[in-house]
């Protein structure tokens, strides 16, 4: 059999193989890691700086050991590259084979019954969505795996996929009349059949939830590798918590109202639950888009009493109901009514209980004070080897952080710097005359300095924000007054987004946290990155507020302890998509005047990358002048 060193060494597979291949002690370092905790068992966190070739260091022992592993990213972009770019590189190359299957949660995918459902009674929110359906229906009787994703000219936010995706609220399992042509049912078989399965996070967790009632999304496994492991505490937060909508009643009494065929019986039952449950959310309006839930409100309690026996009596009528349909309303009704319960009680003490306005939508939720407990429950017992990986998981050298985070006692702990040049290869600029990012003139003077750097980098940049209102401004702002495409978030979709950026290579993206980490833009189509402030959560979001309390309670700091590593972790990853190959050269900029008027900006200052930190566009341009081939490649593309 190929050991890792003939693989990945000088003169080996990958070498003589990939041109652009470069040998590198730590990816070694880490594959041989990998391969020890995959065959051994135990756990493994590795840090593996930019550079490092982290995704081939944990793929290619993770094929040769020719047992069940199951690979599972943050982003589906990572996932997508890993599944369609890198595996298909390695199975060319490694001698070796692996019948490797990619999952995505089921929202991901067409579900033909709704599809034909819609189609026999069309209505569309927007015009838009009408122009959209004839791409949807051709692409629907060509596409193999029914993945949104394929779609690539969709918008992102694009209301009519919610009603012909695949949903198991609205999914009728065997007994579905697709059943066996379900893009869902093929997955699913084709993933019992491998040994390489590339999930995300999301559908991972949504995996050990539903192990909780004995089902499974996901065919059994032992060992799990998590890239993007910074992302797990967030994840694991929202699938080990409780979230009802006002949305998902709506949705309840609508199809309840199709399958019981609208009888006057039924429709009085009905709208009798549907105005019940629309006072209980309404009782949570509060005027702001999240709080924390400090005591139920009388109205709240009396119309759900009210609810309860308006659900016993539409309960009867679905049980004496045959198919399908009626299994399904039967067990949605009981869901709801079991998360609204919790969410109502709110007697929990691990849990933080709160409301969220979206839209026209309230969204009741319990979140969990701290994921270790469930993580040590629901999953550390049921595998026998985990390895966590990404570019950032330690703050200050360590991974005390991390592992305080997710309950990890014992591992094995490796941290791999990039191979990077950074004092070459990266300049670091600070504008040190800023208002104060919570200033009422910071996004004023942000569009002004951004577009200063902008011309100065004739474009080719992502600017990066903290928050949708701040992206907005700045983009309204700056329209107009650059000579460079300037694209936006949502605007399409995140894969058409890239593929435009990475084209035209002068063009400006404006984008918030989705574009923050697992994008990869080699070359002179980025050379800027401008992140507007430090990335710290809101100091009124309702989970992390709580969270600072409990470590307050506990005689901690949380700010030194939780806000304040998390906002490292994050500026990491945001300033991580600048320099992504040995050739890349390029401004990180941050807009943030409190990294030199604050004591933690010092933490900030000492956790970046190891490039020069200069504080004016003067010294900026006397770097960009010193690069060798920079002011040409200026021209060649200024004739592009």
């Amino acid at each position: 059999m190929v050991g890792l060193k003939e693989i990945f060494g000088r003169g080996g597979l990958l070498a003589s193989r990939v041109p652009s291949y470069e040998v590198r002690a730590g990816q070694l370092e880490m594959a041989e890691a990998v391969g020890r905790t995959l065959e051994e068992g135990g756990m493994l966190l590795v840090e593996a700086g930019p550079g490092t070739g982290k995704t081939f260091g944990y793929l290619v022992p993770s094929i040769l050991l020719g047992k069940r592993v199951v690979v599972s990213t943050g982003t589906k972009n990572l996932q997508e590259q890993i599944f369609f770019k890198d595996l298909p590189l390695l199975q060319d190359i490694l001698p070796q084979g692996v019948k490797a299957v990619y999952m995505k949660g089921r929202e991901n995918y067409l579900c033909l019954r709704r599809l034909e459902a819609f189609l026999r009674q069309p209505s569309f929110a927007f015009a838009e969505e009408e122009r959209f359906l004839k791409e949807i229906i051709k692409w629907a009787e060509e596409t193999e795996r029914g993945d949104r994703s394929e779609l690539g000219s969709l918008p992102e936010e694009f209301p009519l996929w919610k009603r012909i995706c695949s949903h198991r609220d609205h999914c009728l399992g065997t007994e579905c009349p697709y059943f066996k042509a379900c893009f869902i049912t093929r997955m699913r078989q084709e993933a019992a059949e491998a040994a390489l399965l590339v999930v995300n996070h999301h559908l991972l967790f949504a995996d050990l939830t539903v192990r909780e009632v004995g089902a499974e999304v996901i065919p059994r496994y032992l060992r799990v590798v998590f890239d993007e492991a910074h992302q797990l505490e967030e994840v694991a937060t929202q699938y080990f918590g409780v979230r009802v909508s006002s949305y998902q009643w709506e949705e309840l009494v609508r199809d309840a109202r199709v399958g019981l065929q609208d009888s006057e019986l039924s429709r009085d039952l009905l709208t009798h639950i549907s105005e019940a449950s629309r006072a209980i959310f309404f009782a949570f309006l509060r005027g702001r888009e999240r709080c924390r839930i400090e005591g139920v409100p009388p109205e709240a309690k009396e119309a759900f009493c009210a609810l309860q026996g308006h659900l016993e009596r539409l309960r009867g009528r679905l049980r004496r109901g045959e198919g399908p349909e009626f299994e399904a309303l039967l067990r949605r009704s009981l869901e709801l009514e079991g998360a609204l319960d919790f969410v109502l009680q709110g007697d929990d003490p691990d849990y933080v209980f709160w409301c969220e306005v979206r839209g026209k939508g309230v969204f009741l939720h319990a979140s969990p004070l701290t994921v270790s407990k469930e993580l040590k429950r629901r999953l550390y017992p049921r595998v026998k080897s985990l390895i966590f990986t990404s570019a950032t998981l330690t703050t200050g050298g360590t991974f005390d952080h991390f592992k305080e985070r997710l309950g990890i006692e014992r591992s094995t702990e490796l941290l791999i710097p990039s191979p990077f040049d950074f004092r070459r290869q990266a300049v670091i600029y600070i504008p040190p005359g800023l208002p104060d990012p919570n200033s009422p003139e910071f996004v004023r003077e942000a569009a002004t300095a951004i577009e200063a750097i902008l011309r100065l980098t004739e474009g080719r940049a992502f600017v990066l924000f903290t928050s949708y209102d701040h992206m907005y401004r700045v983009h309204s702002l700056l329209r107009g007054r650059l000579p460079f495409p300037l694209l936006l978030q949502g605007e399409r979709s995140k894969r058409e987004l890239l593929d435009r950026f990475r084209r035209e290579i002068s063009s400006v993206l404006f984008a918030t946290s989705s574009f923050w980490e697992g994008v990869d833009v080699k070359g002179e189509a980025l050379s800027c990155v401008i992140i507007d402030r430090l990335p710290f959560d809101p100091p009124n979001d309702p989970v992390l507020e709580a969270r600072c309390e409990r470590i307050s309670r506990e005689g901690g700091n949380p700010f030194s302890q939780y806000q304040l590593p998390e906002a490292i972790i994050t500026l990491r990853q945001g300033l991580g998509r600048l320099i992504r190959g040995r050739d890349d050269r390029g401004v990180l900029c941050i807009l943030d005047n409190r990294l030199l008027t604050r004591s933690y900006g010092r933490i900030f200052l000492k956790n970046l990358p190891p490039a020069p930190i200069v504080y004016s566009l003067r010294e900026v341009e006397e770097v960009l002048r010193s690069w060798e081939g920079w002011a040409s490649t200026r021209s060649t593309q200024g004739a592009r």
